[in-house]
């Protein structure tokens, strides 16, 4: 017969188990008597409320900011966040209030330095934020990346892009792959035509397949077109096997296949654009008209060719394919109009990167930007002149009258610069050249001859 053991008993008092529900709840009670008695660290309140500000809930960032206000010597930090949250909230001139408050307080100048210069850059005080982000740098250059970041990107937006590049080498030169600082390096160079150093810049940052992944479209798109620009099949084929699915535009997908030899995969995907994309996709007229006369179909080609020059009078790329064409079919005049309009363009190419040098090393020469802007829209990049016309009016707000006088003038479709039509003698447009006071006529655009870069244009 079993017998039911009896519960083991402290001698002469309560049960084992109940003794240890008992120091469970003893532990529990002590630890909250110690969790609240020990104050709270108000350096780790502050960056709390810090990354609150930049994703957090306004509900937390209001309890930590509440938390903060009882340590007095957080005064100062708690003056900085509300002047965060003011600019976040679009009060700039009050969230510049804010910040000059504490600007003495010097483990706080670095931030409210640069916080002010985002500040400014919004209201478009672009020199003044320039001053802020440069003191910002000289405050803490040891850890002033993000301040070199934002006034290299500044640089740019004034068209100061010597200026951005040397800042974006500042920050590339510490030695750690900066992402950020590669790739607007990278987009410069490329609008400055040195394609092999932007490759170099896009290449820093995409050297790995999670690399691409977490890159954004327009890079992966920059990248390409630098390759194109290099001509370097090799990389292009690669390029093209594994990341074709990354780009969204037709047309540069189609590229990279006809110059990467894939003639067909280029074929299916300009035979089934829908006509609104040779309008809007440049790039698609070029190659339905290089496919064209890659197959030998001389009927497409004569009608391809003249829609494309009346698309793109000023593209400098599509008169070296109208010369390969017209001297193919033996038409020597338009050959040789075509090849006039290629060297003018090449030449205004070249004023334009020494018009962009002049405005590089400066925020202050607005007719050095008038100058690039007219120069743009002389080899038809609209957008680019509007931009420069409209930053020069930025810099120097008397001349903004100026500025829209002279888009007015030159943001408009442009003819060719050399006629092409077989009832016009082919002839120049007035002068390319600023200040040339020589009597504009074929003879002299045949014989003008392009000007070499200057060697500082870099």
């Amino acid at each position: 017969m079993s017998q039911n053991l009896p519960v083991p008993r402290v001698k002469g008092g309560l049960p084992l188990w109940l003794w240890g529900m008992l120091l469970v709840a003893s532990v529990a009670v002590v630890t909250g008597l110690i969790v609240s008695v020990v104050p709270e660290d108000p350096a780790l309140t502050y960056e709390e409320a810090l990354q609150q500000l930049n994703g957090g809930s306004k509900e937390n960032f209001q309890r930590s900011l509440g938390q903060l206000k009882q340590y007095p010597e957080y005064a100062d930090h708690v003056t900085l966040l509300k002047g965060i949250q003011a600019a976040q909230e679009s009060r700039d001139p009050k969230a510049i209030e804010f910040f000059e408050q504490v600007r003495t307080n010097a483990e706080l100048k670095p931030l409210a330095l640069q916080k002010i210069g985002e500040s400014l850059t919004r209201m478009g005080n672009f020199r003044e934020a320039i001053d802020r982000f440069e003191e910002a740098i000289s405050a803490a250059p040891e850890t002033a990346d993000q301040s070199r970041l934002l006034l290299a990107r500044l640089y740019q937006v004034v068209g100061a892009l010597t200026l951005a590049e040397s800042t974006l080498t500042e920050i590339i030169a510490v030695g750690d792959v900066h992402i950020e600082a590669h790739r607007m390096r990278g987009q410069l160079r490329a609008s400055l035509f040195r394609f092999a150093e932007a490759v170099e810049d896009y290449s820093g940052t995409l050297a790995t397949p999670g690399d691409v992944a977490a890159a954004s479209p327009d890079a992966i798109g920059q990248y390409a077109i630098c390759l194109l620009k290099l001509g370097n099949t090799e990389k292009l084929a690669e390029f093209t096997k594994q990341n074709m699915n990354l780009l969204s535009e037709n047309s540069l997908k189609a590229r990279l296949l006809f110059e990467a030899g894939d003639l067909e995969g280029a074929r299916t995907i300009v035979s089934g654009a829908p006509p609104d994309e040779f309008t809007s996709q440049p790039e698609m007229s070029k190659l339905r008209l290089e496919i064209s006369l890659s197959d030998g179909d001389m009927a497409a080609v004569k009608k391809y060719l003249p829609e494309g020059l009346a698309q793109m009078p000023r593209d400098v790329e599509f008169y070296e394919i109208a010369t390969t064409v017209y001297k193919a079919t033996g038409e020597t005049r338009k050959a040789d109009v075509a090849e006039q309009n290629m060297r003018q363009l090449e030449q205004l190419q070249e004023q334009l990167l020494e018009a962009l040098a002049r405005a590089g090393n400066n925020i202050d020469n607005v007719d050095a930007r008038f100058e690039v802007a007219t120069l743009y829209a002389k080899i038809g990049r609209y957008s680019d002149a509007r931009r420069w016309f409209l930053t020069g009016a930025n810099i120097d707000p008397e001349r903004t009258n100026e500025a829209q006088q002279l888009m007015l003038e030159h943001l408009q479709m442009m003819a060719p610069l050399v006629q092409v039509e077989d009832n016009v003698p082919p002839q120049t447009t007035p002068a390319e050249e600023k200040n040339n006071d020589e009597t504009k006529n074929e003879t002299a655009s045949q014989d003008a001859q392009p000007e070499s870069p200057k060697d500082d244009e870099n």
